[in-house]
């Protein structure tokens, strides 16, 4: 009953997090639908799962911007690990830059990679600041998805 208890929400915004969170999903998928289905004749000009998840990847490093910028708790994070969250927080968008830039398909293996590295530095970062203890349990949830549909979209496309 306790493991419950941490998925209990307090407010409206929560639950609409967590569905907004699994509705991102649905492009991952469609994606890989069209991978299965149509791989000579894509419906999608493009991978979706790799060119989406490149913009949910710059997402995740975003965030800690604007956690940065707003946290009310900031002042009792140290200077050098504001330094380092403010430094991360642009990293994943790099990342993505260059996996966009490269037509190799081993790249969407790479941005598997970076998910898995970004949910790493999450269960590190997270203990600076005041998150709702479902957000990790969601964010390893969706890590979990996101990059399993990424491995099997590789799959899918090396023969393309």
């Amino acid at each position: 009953m306790k493991f419950l208890n941490y998925f209990y929400f307090k407010n409206h915004n929560s639950k609409l997090i967590i569905l907004l969170s699994v509705l991102g999903l649905l492009p991952f998928f469609f994606g890989l639908i069209d991978l299965l289905l149509n791989k000579d004749n894509l419906f999608f000009v493009i991978n979706l799962p790799k060119y989406y998840g490149s913009i949910i990847l710059t997402f995740l490093g975003a965030v800690y911007w604007g956690i940065i910028l707003n946290d009310s708790h900031k002042n009792l994070i140290s200077d050098k690990v504001k330094t380092f969250i403010i430094c991360w927080s642009i990293i994943p968008s790099l990342w993505s830059g260059l996996i966009l830039i490269f037509s190799n398909n081993i790249t969407i293996i790479i941005l598997a990679l970076c998910f898995f590295i970004v949910q790493f530095v999450d269960e590190f970062i997270i203990k600076y600041f005041k998150f709702p203890i479902w957000y990790l349990f969601l964010r390893r949830a969706l890590t979990m998805f996101v990059t399993s549909i990424l491995i099997f979209s590789y799959f899918l496309v090396r023969k393309i």
